[in-house]
């Protein structure tokens, strides 16, 4: 920390113009570029790099006197600094609002739908795309579904007034805190560009899983769904009754074992997401693709029907009250699977709204309206054996009552009539 006298003054025309917006991104994490050290990290808005502290001798002192660089930004408490005279200059607002978008109440209530970027071209608020640094498209997908809900989105953007609670989480709970900044920037009107790099929550969650969920290597959208909703949570209720996230997504279920001569074992649980299951897929090329309705499938939670789960136990599955106001459905193709490099391609027929009571122990309709859904694809390499088949991930977004598929970074708008074509593999459903 640099201790040698401040001056508060305004910037001169000369370092203003040495601004360059171009460069500038703040979704990486705040690491000095030399020492990588996270504490007293300031960013060159000349040249955009990192560089810790404002005292002789320091990175950025070094840096600028090397560059001639002179203004830069403390990325933590968003002071403004002309380095080496150690001047601190009045917040340059439009990059704090990039840095940093903030919301208040009325804000929240009347998100704008559209914006300009750096170069005045238009994006839509809150539909902008997700870098794929590696293979984290399986990642992107799912930050996409859930800043999407809106009780979700709602949570996060009102931490940047909620300054107790918020700093509480960014204390406790980087993952929460990761996410909550990622959401504002997803849904800022003050983008430089009209994608974002989910790159620092996601380079966190590799950390802290040891690779499991990484930004290189490909998984699960739906094992890194629940791992995800249950890290959140589980964090989260550290410092509120209740969660958004449960709140939002969990739902009841109840489930009746059969054993060979024994009663029948009723118990119940709670659940993120309940799991479809599809028919085997064709056994050669050619073959016909199946083609089945979702509510035949949802027939499994009917409290009627029975899966094996073993040669010895059958069980049947009803939801049951109180019911969640988004309800996850993942339809399983078997990506999952060790040694499974093609998903189950059977087409599933839904439509917009769809009443979920059969399935339920409740006496009325129980609408929901479709509000997004994750698609699988697979890509087929060069090998004869496919065995350099990958999979690709991409989410089909409700916009009122136009549809938007991103794919990473890119953005389409799609017809809702031809979404059913699609590998579905995840979709979220909102109480209508």
């Amino acid at each position: 920390m640099d201790i040698r006298p401040l001056k508060k003054q305004k910037v001169s025309t000369d370092y203003k113009d040495s601004i360059n917006r171009e460069v500038l991104n703040f979704d990486f994490e705040k690491l000095c570029n030399v020492t990588l050290s996270n504490s007293n990290v300031y960013c060159c808005l000349t040249c955009g790099k990192y560089f810790q502290g404002r005292s002789i001798s320091s990175p950025a002192y070094n840096h600028t006197l090397n560059n001639d660089h002179h203004i830069f930004i403390n990325l933590k408490n968003q002071k403004f600094y002309i380095i080496p005279e150690n001047q601190e200059i009045e917040p340059i607002q439009d990059i704090i609002d990039y840095l940093d978008p903030k919301y208040t109440k009325e804000d929240i209530l009347n998100l704008p739908e559209i914006s300009t970027d750096l170069h005045n071209k238009q994006y839509k608020v809150g539909y902008v795309g997700l870098d794929n640094i590696s293979n984290n498209d399986y990642e992107n997908v799912i930050i996409q579904a859930l800043s999407h809900i809106p009780s979700i989105r709602d949570f996060y953007l009102k931490l940047s007034y909620r300054e107790k609670l918020q700093n509480q989480i960014s204390k406790k709970s980087p993952l929460n805190d990761r996410f909550g900044i990622l959401i504002r920037k997803i849904w800022s009107k003050h983008l430089y560009r009209n994608h974002i790099s989910p790159h620092e929550l996601l380079q966190y969650i590799s950390s802290v899983t040891k690779g499991t969920f990484s930004l290189t290597v490909q998984n699960s959208p739906k094992k890194f769904l629940i791992w995800f909703l249950n890290q959140l949570n589980s964090q989260l209720v550290k410092y509120t009754k209740s969660t958004v996230i449960s709140d939002s997504i969990q739902g009841n279920i109840e489930i009746t074992s059969y054993k060979t001569d024994a009663e029948p074992i009723i118990t119940k649980s709670k659940f993120w997401v309940i799991t479809l299951d599809l028919p085997p897929p064709p056994l050669f090329a050619g073959e016909t693709i199946a083609e089945v309705d979702l509510s035949s499938l949802m027939k499994k939670y009917n409290g009627i029907e029975k899966s094996h789960i073993s040669k010895d136990e059958l069980r049947s599955y009803k939801l049951v009250h109180p019911f969640p106001p988004f309800l996850i459905v993942h339809i399983d193709r078997g990506v999952e699977k060790d040694n499974i490099k093609k998903g189950n391609p059977t087409v599933v027929q839904f439509p917009d709204i769809m009443d979920f009571s059969p399935y339920t122990d409740s006496k009325e309709s129980l609408n929901y309206r479709l509000l997004s859904i994750i698609k699988h694809e697979s890509i087929t390499g060069n090998e004869i054996d496919e065995s350099d088949i990958k999979s690709e991930w991409a989410i089909s977004i409700r916009r009122n009552e136009e549809w938007i598929t991103i794919k990473d970074s890119e953005l389409k708008p799609c017809q809702r009539e031809l979404l059913f074509l699609d590998e579905n593999y995840i979709q979220v459903w909102e109480r209508y």
